[in-house]
């Protein structure tokens, strides 16, 4: 047989809808139904649940309203009063020493002697000598002065013999010159009658002459003398103040106590050379202590205008060390000299008195101060919780509150000074409550009750 090719088989195909076509049908017919499933179903839950709501709305038994009844509320009062009033200002201080001084030594040497107490912080009495310097050339000083003075002191003496000679023959010249001029007349009228010469005539001229130039050379002798006692004197008082001021720096070796105090500095040591106008020690008056505080401008124009000056209040000084606060009292003397810029006020300075205190005030200590401000005639003192807004207040009339219009003045601690629409007598509330306003009602607590939080309170029981 005859090999010959087959014919190629072909297949024909048809477009009929196989198994997995089928299922993604279902598929979609499914997710399209669900939803609208789901939705039927809330809707009749919702409707159902509203019927039962009005089944059960419309079987509940009817109340009837109750009677509205106010609230009252438990507060506290007090009355208001006018009066004089004065606020104190708390203020901060520090305490200055009223009387220091730093003393210099007034010459210089080596220091030879210093007193056990020249320690900072000891006290010493007035009087005590706190260092000594070598004195040996300051008494060399003071010896050389005395014996100048002694020995212009002899001149004088000497030139004061001198003279009480010469007045004495100056009297005797005197005397030989009237016997003189007393013979000449005599001789001259002699020599007229022809008793006697020419020349015995002359002969008591020249007598007279001679004498008369002796009496005027004693008093040429006696002004010469008594200006060299001026010159003598002179020099006599220029030594006996080298002898004092020999006299001064020898006690200036002693370095001495001005005052009773408190040692608060020393640099000296026994053995060192100090130079005259060196300082050495510091000391201070602890009985003349000084408070230094600052006012403002508006606190010092307060005081210096009332009536009671500002110079001579009194003030209380505290001083707080070791947990306890410590008071001394204390008195305004004086006012700064100019106002203090970087401190914005004036300084004011008090002095500090005496207090039966164990601890002592030092210089330096921060203290706190309570000074009395102005009066202020007729005013009203309220708590500050009485006031709101710092422009009124709440009185009770009747059991119900009022507004009354203030005007704050002052504070003083935790209390107001007010002034306004206020009367002697009313009664003022001084709780803290949020919910007052005009015409609620409030009550005072019970008599013995302690005072509590402000608490509303039905005036008829009322359902729960």
């Amino acid at each position: 047989m005859l090999d010959r090719p087959l014919p190629e088989r072909t297949e024909t195909r048809t477009n009929l809808p196989t198994d997995a076509d089928a299922k993604k049908t279902a598929s979609a017919r499914s997710g399209v139904l669900r939803p609208v499933a789901q939705f039927a179903l809330m809707a009749l839950v919702l409707a159902g649940g509203w019927v039962v709501m009005e089944r059960m709305a419309a079987s509940k038994p009817e109340r009837s309203p109750r009677e509205f009844t106010p609230l009252v509320y438990t507060v506290d009062t007090m009355p208001a009063a006018r009066a004089d009033n004065r606020p104190d200002i708390r203020l901060y201080g520090q305490v200055d020493a009223g009387r220091n001084v730093e003393l210099r030594t007034a010459v210089s040497g080596d220091v030879v002697e210093i007193h056990p107490d020249l320690v900072a912080g000891r006290r010493v009495a007035k009087g005590t000598v706190l260092l000594r310097v070598d004195a040996f050339a300051y008494e060399g000083a003071l010896l050389e002065a005395r014996t100048n003075l002694a020995s212009v002191r002899g001149a004088i003496a000497e030139i004061d013999a001198r003279l009480a000679a010469e007045r004495e023959q100056l009297e005797a010249a005197d005397a030989q010159l009237q016997l003189g001029s007393a013979d000449l007349e005599r001789a001259l009228s002699l020599a007229g009658s022809g008793a006697l010469t020419d020349k015995e005539v002359d002969a008591r001229r020249l007598i007279l002459s001679q004498r008369e130039q002796a009496s005027g050379q004693r008093r040429s002798n006696i002004l010469i003398a008594e200006a060299q006692r001026t010159q003598q004197e002179a020099n006599a008082e220029r030594l006996e103040w080298k002898v004092r001021e020999a006299e001064r720096k020898l006690a200036d070796t002693a370095l001495v106590a001005p005052f009773d105090g408190i040692i608060s500095e020393e640099s000296v040591e026994t053995g060192r050379s100090v130079n005259a106008n060196e300082a050495l020690v510091s000391i201070y008056d602890d009985t003349a202590l000084d408070v230094r505080f600052t006012l403002t401008n508006a606190q010092y124009g307060r005081m210096a205008t009332d009536a009671d000056p500002l110079i001579g209040r009194e003030v209380k000084v505290s001083w707080s060390v070791g947990g306890t606060d410590y008071t001394w009292p204390a008195l305004i003397d004086r006012i700064g000299a100019r106002v203090t810029a970087e401190r914005g006020g004036v300084e004011v300075f008090a002095r500090i008195a005496e207090a039966d205190n164990p601890v002592k005030l030092r210089p330096g200590a921060f203290v706190s101060l309570v000074v009395p401000d102005r009066i202020w005639p007729q005013t009203f003192r309220l708590p500050e919780t009485a006031l709101r807004n710092s422009d009124h207040v709440f009185i009770v009339v009747d059991g119900k509150l009022l507004r009354r219009e203030v005007r704050l003045i002052a504070w003083d601690g935790e209390d107001a000074i007010l002034d306004g629409e206020l009367e002697d007598g009313d009664i003022v509330l001084v709780t803290r409550l949020t919910e007052a306003t005009e015409g609620v009602r409030v009550r005072e607590p019970s008599a013995g009750s302690p005072p509590t939080a402000p608490s509303p309170e039905a005036e008829t029981d009322s359902d729960q």
